[in-house]
Protein backbone atom coordinates (compact mmCIF):
# COMPACT_ATOMS: atom_id res chain seq x y z
CA UNK A 1 0.00 0.00 0.00
CA UNK A 2 0.94 3.40 -0.58
CA UNK A 3 3.33 5.12 2.64
CA UNK A 4 1.65 7.87 4.45
CA UNK A 5 2.32 10.23 7.39
CA UNK A 6 -0.19 9.64 10.05
CA UNK A 7 -0.31 13.95 10.46
CA UNK A 8 -1.90 13.95 7.00
CA UNK A 9 -4.76 11.95 8.44
CA UNK A 10 -8.72 13.22 10.33
CA UNK A 11 -11.46 11.75 10.88
CA UNK A 12 -15.10 12.30 10.45
CA UNK A 13 -17.89 11.02 12.94
CA UNK A 14 -20.80 10.20 11.11
CA UNK A 15 -22.93 9.89 14.40
CA UNK A 16 -25.58 8.28 12.85
CA UNK A 17 -23.72 4.89 11.25
CA UNK A 18 -21.46 4.86 14.83
CA UNK A 19 -18.36 4.67 12.05
CA UNK A 20 -15.42 7.23 11.45
CA UNK A 21 -14.55 8.07 7.84
CA UNK A 22 -10.58 8.70 7.45
CA UNK A 23 -9.99 11.07 5.26
CA UNK A 24 -6.59 12.54 3.61
CA UNK A 25 -6.40 16.83 4.58
CA UNK A 26 -3.72 16.62 1.23
CA UNK A 27 -5.85 15.08 -1.19
CA UNK A 28 -9.35 16.27 0.63
CA UNK A 29 -10.82 12.42 0.02
CA UNK A 30 -12.32 9.83 2.07
CA UNK A 31 -9.63 7.32 2.34
CA UNK A 32 -11.45 4.40 4.30
CA UNK A 33 -14.04 3.64 7.16
CA UNK A 34 -14.32 2.20 10.37
CA UNK A 35 -17.35 1.28 11.97
CA UNK A 36 -18.80 -0.75 14.99
CA UNK A 37 -17.90 2.11 16.84
CA UNK A 38 -21.44 2.23 18.54
CA UNK A 39 -23.61 5.16 19.94
CA UNK A 40 -21.99 8.42 18.42
CA UNK A 41 -24.47 11.14 18.84
CA UNK A 42 -22.31 12.74 21.18
CA UNK A 43 -18.41 11.36 20.00
CA UNK A 44 -15.39 12.83 21.15
CA UNK A 45 -12.00 11.74 19.25
CA UNK A 46 -8.66 12.38 20.81
CA UNK A 47 -5.43 11.72 19.12
CA UNK A 48 -1.73 9.68 19.88
CA UNK A 49 1.03 11.79 20.33
CA UNK A 50 2.64 9.85 17.14
CA UNK A 51 -1.29 10.67 15.44
CA UNK A 52 -1.50 7.13 14.28
CA UNK A 53 -4.62 5.91 16.49
CA UNK A 54 -7.62 7.62 17.32
CA UNK A 55 -9.44 7.19 20.48
CA UNK A 56 -13.46 7.67 20.13
CA UNK A 57 -15.54 7.76 23.42
CA UNK A 58 -19.44 7.48 22.32
CA UNK A 59 -22.34 8.20 24.15
CA UNK A 60 -23.19 4.81 25.00
CA UNK A 61 -19.82 4.41 27.04
CA UNK A 62 -18.04 2.94 24.51
CA UNK A 63 -14.28 3.55 24.03
CA UNK A 64 -12.51 2.86 20.86
CA UNK A 65 -9.27 2.34 19.43
CA UNK A 66 -8.81 3.07 16.01
CA UNK A 67 -5.55 2.82 13.58
CA UNK A 68 -5.66 5.43 11.12
CA UNK A 69 -2.87 3.83 8.33
CA UNK A 70 -4.04 0.49 8.86
CA UNK A 71 -8.04 1.57 8.92
CA UNK A 72 -9.42 -0.79 11.36
CA UNK A 73 -10.71 -1.24 14.88
CA UNK A 74 -8.01 -2.07 17.07
CA UNK A 75 -9.70 -2.61 20.60
CA UNK A 76 -12.93 -1.49 22.18
CA UNK A 77 -14.24 -1.43 25.79
CA UNK A 78 -17.49 -0.99 27.40
CA UNK A 79 -16.86 1.56 29.97
CA UNK A 80 -19.46 2.87 31.54
CA UNK A 81 -23.34 3.41 30.54
CA UNK A 82 -23.02 7.09 28.92
CA UNK A 83 -20.13 9.05 28.11
CA UNK A 84 -19.92 12.33 26.88
CA UNK A 85 -15.92 12.75 26.40
CA UNK A 86 -11.99 12.14 26.48
CA UNK A 87 -8.55 13.28 26.38
CA UNK A 88 -5.30 11.81 26.08
CA UNK A 89 -2.16 12.30 29.00
CA UNK A 90 0.24 15.13 27.79
CA UNK A 91 2.75 11.96 27.13
CA UNK A 92 0.42 10.03 25.52
CA UNK A 93 0.43 6.73 27.94
CA UNK A 94 -3.55 7.37 28.94
CA UNK A 95 -6.29 7.77 27.79
CA UNK A 96 -9.41 9.12 30.35
CA UNK A 97 -13.10 8.94 29.63
CA UNK A 98 -15.78 11.29 31.96
CA UNK A 99 -19.01 9.69 32.44
CA UNK A 100 -22.33 10.46 33.56
CA UNK A 101 -23.58 7.06 34.35
CA UNK A 102 -21.34 5.90 36.69
CA UNK A 103 -20.59 10.01 37.08
CA UNK A 104 -16.80 10.00 37.32
CA UNK A 105 -13.63 9.34 35.08
CA UNK A 106 -12.12 5.92 34.26
CA UNK A 107 -8.74 6.19 33.28
CA UNK A 108 -6.82 3.13 30.48
CA UNK A 109 -3.36 2.47 29.40
CA UNK A 110 -3.54 3.89 25.65
CA UNK A 111 -1.45 0.55 24.47
CA UNK A 112 -4.05 -1.84 25.51
CA UNK A 113 -7.18 0.15 27.08
CA UNK A 114 -6.90 -2.06 30.14
CA UNK A 115 -8.31 0.01 32.80
CA UNK A 116 -5.46 1.94 34.99
CA UNK A 117 -8.09 4.18 37.66
CA UNK A 118 -11.80 4.54 38.26
CA UNK A 119 -12.27 7.96 40.16
CA UNK A 120 -15.97 8.00 40.89
CA UNK A 121 -17.44 11.65 41.22
CA UNK A 122 -18.73 11.24 44.77
CA UNK A 123 -20.15 14.12 46.37
CA UNK A 124 -22.40 14.77 49.31
CA UNK A 125 -25.21 17.63 48.76
CA UNK A 126 -25.65 19.17 52.01
CA UNK A 127 -28.42 17.51 54.11
CA UNK A 128 -28.21 14.65 51.98
CA UNK A 129 -26.49 10.87 50.93
CA UNK A 130 -23.37 10.62 49.09
CA UNK A 131 -24.18 11.05 45.27
CA UNK A 132 -22.12 10.83 42.10
CA UNK A 133 -21.93 13.86 40.18
CA UNK A 134 -22.12 13.41 36.34
CA UNK A 135 -18.48 14.52 34.78
CA UNK A 136 -17.71 17.41 32.09
CA UNK A 137 -14.78 19.28 30.93
CA UNK A 138 -11.77 16.75 31.10
CA UNK A 139 -8.82 18.07 29.57
CA UNK A 140 -5.06 16.78 30.07
CA UNK A 141 -2.79 18.69 32.31
CA UNK A 142 1.34 18.24 31.91
CA UNK A 143 2.50 14.92 33.41
CA UNK A 144 0.43 12.37 34.17
CA UNK A 145 -2.87 14.60 35.27
CA UNK A 146 -6.46 15.54 34.34
CA UNK A 147 -8.93 17.81 35.68
CA UNK A 148 -12.58 17.88 34.95
CA UNK A 149 -15.53 19.39 36.49
CA UNK A 150 -18.84 17.47 38.71
CA UNK A 151 -21.76 18.87 36.72
CA UNK A 152 -24.11 18.36 39.70
CA UNK A 153 -21.99 19.68 42.32
CA UNK A 154 -19.67 22.81 42.48
CA UNK A 155 -16.34 21.51 42.45
CA UNK A 156 -13.20 21.17 39.91
CA UNK A 157 -10.96 17.99 40.39
CA UNK A 158 -7.24 17.36 39.59
CA UNK A 159 -6.52 13.68 39.05
CA UNK A 160 -3.04 12.72 39.63
CA UNK A 161 -2.24 9.39 37.91
CA UNK A 162 1.85 9.47 38.01
CA UNK A 163 1.64 6.00 40.33
CA UNK A 164 -0.57 4.04 38.76
CA UNK A 165 -3.75 2.55 39.92
CA UNK A 166 -3.59 5.30 42.96
CA UNK A 167 -4.94 8.13 41.50
CA UNK A 168 -4.08 11.15 43.87
CA UNK A 169 -7.32 13.81 43.68
CA UNK A 170 -6.75 17.46 44.37
CA UNK A 171 -10.67 18.97 44.84
CA UNK A 172 -11.28 22.49 44.53
CA UNK A 173 -14.69 23.62 45.91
Amino acid sequence: GLLRGSGDLGVVVQRARGALSIVSSSSRSVLGEVGGLGDLSHASVVFSRDQRYAYVVGRDGGLSKVDLLTQRLVARVMQAGNSIGGAISADGTLVAAQNYTPGGVKVFDAKTLALVADIPATFEPPGSTAKRSRVVGLAELPGKRFIFSLFDADPIWIADLAQPGAPKLTKFT
